[in-house]
């Protein structure tokens, strides 16, 4: 194998590093946007659950009186 190949094999295309960079960040970007909805879905069903239990208290403080 002549010298320029075994350079041309450890020595990547800056196009195709910068699409891989590309490619991976489109991922992790994917998987935030995904983990955020998931995170807002939870946090409306604390507010629904904090909601709920306020009300459990108010009615009970009702009651003691």
């Amino acid at each position: 194998m002549s010298e320029t190949n075994k350079i041309k094999l450890f020595k990547e295309d800056t196009e195709n590093v910068l699409v891989r960079g590309l490619n991976s960040m489109t991922k992790a970007c994917d998987a935030l946007s995904k983990q955020n909805e998931r995170l807002n879905e939870d946090i409306a069903k604390l507010k629904a659950k904090v909601s709920r239990l306020q009300d459990r208290v108010l009615i009970e403080a009702e009651e003691e009186e």
